[in-house]
């Protein structure tokens, strides 16, 4: 392959065991660009060997081959074999390939939008990885982020087998899949693999992001509904539309600024049309109401002199270099600019005063990042400023540009080799072998290190936002909240990110979810779209069904350029819209632990449905259902003209989460929702979840309420589902059936997770019986602390937990409600606590008094004998309540609830 240069000789190979399931094998040559691991990613991999590895490394010198296996011999075909293929490293054209099994199914990637379905197509057709500001609404091309990412899944047992292969590279990249082959084709960097043995997704997952970084934990309030739109060109109008969302009662937590707030579109000014004195007002009655505000911020700064982001850049030097050596000159909204380096450490703290300044006059709450691909409306190694460009929004380049070597003038000696204009191979940019340099920053620009963009062009927006986190870190001693448009893997440790410029279409609404969990499958956990369609006016019930998912997936947006589409504006828009965004703040202390979850253990938060049942090859392919963490199923409607949808149920059993009907799993079943109704959403048997009062408006007015316990048990026949980090203690059986979930919660924005006994409440319920004795329930409430840490750091006055005011055991078989009994265990509380306002008796307990788990002393039970009334069991829906419990959550102390059934049963026999 001469046409594609020389072969690099000689090669090194470096192998390392970072951890039993994680496996590192890197090919490469002396002073070779490599992506900047501790610059760029948060690694929690212990980075050593402990214990035997569960993979195999064989390989052959000559012809240089390798391949990759399971340890137990589990899987009778290597994971990864470059046998019968080449191996091809040369400066511009990197190649590696791996036989795989026709039966597999492949996931990943990240961001691209299919028309074929969620799982990667085998068709030989390149997916290109090269981050460019195209919107999504167009399959198969390429767009703002680079994942190079695949996991593989395979078919076989109760968990099913699964792999994870990360090509840490940044350079332009390929990737050829077909039945039998896996093909990466870089064009530049080295070949930096990793490998994850699983072997379930979710392990698979929690492997890679102790490489790449922990999925992000975001301030409480961020997970509330924002509004949002390019074309809010004053600010009485963003005062109307607060007002209006207020007057119709849907819950709305922030309002987002974009680029119309600024002067003449310049990053960190103001319009004329948003005078400081009234938009510093409009963000106090915000903050009044216990909402927020976010602006936007664009990387490029204009060219103007008395612009002070401009001549403090100039002094300190922190803009991205031409190839001639002067400040790289592109075009956005303003005009002229130039683009901050933020590979530059003088850049960050440029970037982060700049911020603090604009904090100063007005005090946001996050900040949202664009057009960091980066974008720019010209093309050209280097281009010139007239100086009369005023600023547009027209995409049309107004600038002088030259190419290649006839730019750099006398620094000739000093440039790269020719290939960078021209690279041998073409990748299949905008799948045409569009130029690499098409509208962004040229691959001949250099950062301060030196750095080519040819090699660092898909980080750039994971720079800038590593930048943005950390100076809104410093300028708020707060959690930060960003939102970035372009990714790479690890960028998901630092930000929220959305999909970008979908079109207000029922083709885009139904190619989001697939989009987002291959998101979350490379750690972008914090992950949504523009609910109701960026481009062009979404229709009443477009927009309708838009709302009803989105208020289901992990970030929650009305964002949108062209006319307006403000969920009041529709009626049958703002009804459902009032219904499931009070929902979702109702699942708010469930979801926020999720994400808690998602921080802990490295999962996603929207996942596929073969996550939880990664033995089920049925749902190997759906990508218009999910979970949204361990214990929901959304299953919205999402096709014109109708208000059903056939929605597969994995086997177990599954309870409404509105009016906890029974749906028997291992089917597909049609759900019904019409126009205004609440999203489908389902609570899978075995879990129990945190719920908040009706009614709230604001994440800080569903923080300050009552909440109720929902447990959903478990059919007696139900099969294992796979949990992010934690199992139940002990597997469900016929006689002895198991719930539990938990809840965490902390401040809501310290910057710190919280380590403390008090961060971390757990729940579990039991269903014993026999035809002998019956049936007996036991539900626990206890602290054990939260994982990582927080087991013996005792309880802490920084935390109020709500009051607990119900409690629904979903499937507990017969019940005798004079049985029911409810007891405080705990040694913090005296005769006049929360239970003395139920009227409820306080009587001591005969139990023996226990030492407590922090050694404090002895566990003073009390019985509480529930008043008349408290008490009730559906026998039709096979239901226990117990309501007006009142009870004050606090550590230490504990809570159990015994019951047991009037007669002989077996454990869940009307739920089974």
């Amino acid at each position: 392959m001469p046409f594609l240069g020389g072969d690099i000789s000689p090669l090194m190979l470096s192998v390392q065991n970072l951890d039993q399931s994680i496996l590192r094998v890197k090919i490469g040559a002396p002073d070779r660009w490599e992506v900047p691991q501790d610059r760029l990613f948060t690694s929690t991999a212990k980075g050593t060997l402990q214990g035997s590895p569960k993979y195999t490394l064989q390989y052959s010198a000559s012809p240089f081959i390798f391949a990759v296996s399971r340890s137990d011999g589990s899987s009778t075909e290597p994971l990864f074999n470059t046998g019968g293929s080449r191996l091809v490293f040369k400066d511009q054209y990197l190649e590696i390939s791996s036989k795989i099994l026709s039966t597999t199914t492949l996931y990943g990637l990240g961001e691209h939008t299919s028309s074929t379905g969620f799982a990667l197509r085998r068709d030989g057709q390149p997916y290109t990885l090269w981050t460019r500001d195209q919107p999504p609404n167009v399959p198969n091309l390429n767009s703002y982020s680079s994942h190079p990412f695949i996991m593989d899944v395979r078919k076989g047992g109760t968990c099913g087998q699964a792999h994870g292969v990360l090509l840490l590279n940044s350079n332009g990249i390929d990737v050829v899949l077909t039945k039998t082959k896996m093909q990466f084709r870089a064009i530049g960097g080295v070949l930096d693999l990793y490998f994850f043995m699983g072997p379930t997704p979710l392990e698979v997952l929690a492997q890679l992001t102790s490489i790449i970084g922990r999925p992000v934990m975001p301030p409480y309030w961020s997970m509330g509904l924002q509004q949002s739109k390019n074309g809010y060109l004053t600010l009485d109008y963003c005062e109307r539309v607060v007002q209006n969302y207020t007057l119709s009662g849907i819950p709305l937590e922030t309002f987002v600024t974009d680029i119309p707030y600024m002067n003449h579109l310049q990053i960190f000014t103001l319009s004329t049309d948003y005078p400081l004195p009234e938009f510093q007002a409009f963000v106090k009655r915000l903050h009044a109401a216990n909402q927020r505000w976010v602006p936007i911020l664009d990387p490029q700064v204009h060219i103007k002199e008395g612009y002070e982001p401009y001549d403090t850049g100039i002094q300190q030097n922190v803009f991205v270099k031409d190839i001639a050596g002067g400040n790289y000159v592109g075009q956005l909204w303003p005009g002229a600019v130039h683009y901050p380096d933020f590979f530059n450490n003088a850049t960050v703290s440029w970037w982060t005063s700049l911020i603090q300044g604009l904090h100063n006059q007005l005090p946001f709450d996050g900040l949202w990042i664009d057009m960091n691909e980066a974008s720019n409306f010209c093309t050209g190694d280097v281009c010139s400023d007239p100086g009369n460009i005023e600023d547009n929004t027209d995409f049309v380049c107004l600038l002088s540009c030259s190419d290649g070597t006839s730019a750099a003038g006398s620094n000739a000696a000093g440039l790269p080799s020719a290939g960078i204009f021209n690279p041998p191979y073409l990748i299949n940019n905008n799948g045409t072998q569009l130029d690499i340099k098409t509208k962004t920053l040229p691959v001949s620009a250099r950062h301060a290190d030196g750095t080519l963009e040819y090699n660092a062009h898909n980080v750039y927006g994971l720079s800038m936002a590593i930048a943005t986190t950390q100076a809104l870190k410093t300028v708020r001693q707060k959690r930060p909240f960003t939102l970035t448009r372009s990714t790479f893997v690890g960028s998901g440790a630092y930000a929220a990110h959305w999909t970008g410029d979908t079109a207000s279409s029922w083709d885009d609404l139904k190619w989001g979810p697939g989009m987002m969990m291959a998101n979350g499958m490379s750690g972008n956990a914090f992950i949504g779209g523009d609910i109701c369609g960026f481009q062009f006016v979404a229709t009443e019930e477009l927009c309708a069904r838009w709302a009803a998912a989105g208020a289901w997936q992990p970030f929650a947006r009305n964002h949108h350029a062209e006319g307006f589409q403000e969920f009041y504006l529709y009626p049958n828009v703002s009804a459902v819209a009032k219904k499931v965004f009070t929902w979702r703040l109702r699942v708010m202390p469930y979801l926020y632990t999720a994400f808690y979850d998602a921080h802990t253990f490295g999962c996603s938060i929207m996942r596929p449905l073969f996550f939880s049942f990664p033995g089920d090859a049925a749902s190997y392919n759906i990508d218009q259902q999910w979970m949204l963490g361990d214990a929901l199923m959304v299953a919205p409607i999402m096709t014109q003209g109708t208000s059903t949808t056939s929605a597969y149920f994995p086997s177990g059993v599954w309870y409404n989460l509105y009016d906890h009907t029974t749906i028997t799993g291992g089917r597909s079943q049609t759900v019904m929702a019409n126009l205004t109704d609440n999203t489908p959403v389902f609570i899978l048997g075995g879990n129990i979840i945190p719920v908040g009062p009706n009614g709230s408006v604001t994440t800080t007015a569903a923080r300050a309420g009552n909440i109720t316990l929902v447990a959903a048990m478990p059919a007696a026949n139900s099969p294992w589902f796979d949990r992010c980090g934690q199992e139940c203690a002990g597997k469900s059986q016929p006689g002895n059936l198991v719930a539990c979930g938990h809840m965490y919660l902390d401040q809501g924005e310290e910057l710190s997770v919280g380590t403390s006994l008090n961060n971390y409440l757990s729940f579990e319920v039991r269903l014993t019986g026999s035809t002998s004795v019956g049936l007996q329930g036991n539900m626990a409430l206890n602290w054990p602390g939260a994982p990582g840490g927080g087991q013996g750091s005792g309880c802490t006055a920084n935390v109020t937990w709500p009051m607990l005011t119900a409690i629904t055991i979903l499937g507990s078989g017969p019940v005798n409600t004079a049985s029911v009994s409810v007891t405080e265990v705990g040694n913090q509380f005296s005769a006049d606590s929360a239970f003395a306002a139920t009227g409820m008796v306080q009587a001591q307990s005969t139990a023996p008094p226990v030492t407590a788990a922090d050694g404090s002393g002895s566990i003073v039970s009390y019985g509480l004998p529930m008043p008349k009334g408290n008490v009730a069991y559906n026998s039709v829906t096979n239901k226990l309540s117990i309501t007006v419990l009142d009870y004050q959550l606090r550590c230490p102390n504990g809570l159990k609830v015994t019951w047991s059934s009037p007669v002989v049963a077996q454990p869940n026999d009307a739920a089974g």
